[in-house]
């Protein structure tokens, strides 16, 4: 199992986790966005994941406004 260090503790580790995994789903899904034209017949399952991208960011964006909460 990898360790960790953060000036800020457990939280900040979690924290930064979270914030950098929702920030690479929005660079999916703005990729997606962009390519989605031009794939053809695959644009509707690459749409589907640009969705499921958007969705997944904002579930992790409430999961940290919800983190100092747990962590009090």
């Amino acid at each position: 199992m990898a360790g960790f260090d953060s000036a800020a503790g457990p939280a900040g580790v979690v924290t930064g986790l979270i914030e950098k995994a929702a920030a690479e789903l929005d660079v999916m899904s703005d990729a997606a966005g962009e390519i989605a034209p031009e794939v053809g017949d695959l644009s509707a399952v690459l749409v589907e994941a640009q969705r499921i991208a958007d969705r997944a960011a904002l579930d992790l964006r409430r999961l940290l406004k919800r983190l100092p909460q747990a962590t009090a």
